[in-house]
């Protein structure tokens, strides 16, 4: 009995110990949270480089339209014809149209591919600014900890803890950092 009442002695006095040494450390650490999507999204340079991705995915788009067009308009034309024609002539078509079809979705997938790089390229050089702004803020105001928000880690913050606005803003006043560089820029 006696083990056992110094056994729960000990552990309460850890116990306290522990919950002492964290509200000293609580008061020791300040923490904030940034959206980093939201400020690459928000900031003048991110805009940019969205309105350059922006105009090439519409010019592309509407070129892969016109040749989905195409490519409906002579499916059509075969489905109606397929079962007067001729043997070979309806395996030529059938062909032509198969080799349409995996050059469309070749196109497509390329199209696809270009337009991720290009999003990386305008917003690479942005994205590594703002992280050296969120540094550089960080440090100055004294925060011990910054954690990203919108990667799908952080649960719950408080909205008080959050200084993207602040972020964007200082980020937009200092022309030498917001300037993307991407192809467009060279």
């Amino acid at each position: 009995m006696r083990k056992t009442r110094i056994g729960f002695t000990a552990a309460a006095v850890g116990m306290l110990g522990v919950l002492a040494f964290a509200g000293i450390a609580r008061a020791e650490f300040r923490i904030a949270v940034v959206d980093m999507q939201r400020a690459l999204n928000e900031c003048d340079a991110g805009k940019k480089a969205r309105e350059q991705v922006k105009g090439k995915f519409e010019k592309a788009q509407d070129s892969l339209k016109r040749e989905r067009e195409d490519l409906d308009r002579r499916k059509e034309d075969y489905d109606k014809k397929a079962i007067v024609m001729k043997e070979d002539e309806r395996r030529n078509l059938e062909k032509d149209l198969e080799s349409r079809a995996l050059e469309f979705k070749r196109k497509y997938e390329d199209f696809q591919r270009d337009l991720q790089r290009t999003d990386k390229e305008l917003t690479s050089s942005i994205v590594e600014s703002l992280y050296k702004t969120v540094q550089d803020y960080g440090a100055e105001k004294g925060y011990t900890l910054v954690l990203e928000s919108s990667s799908g880690a952080l649960l719950y913050a408080d909205k008080s803890n959050d200084i993207t606005d602040e972020i964007v803003k200082i980020f937009n006043s200092n022309p030498h950092k917001s300037g993307g560089k991407g192809k467009s820029d060279e």
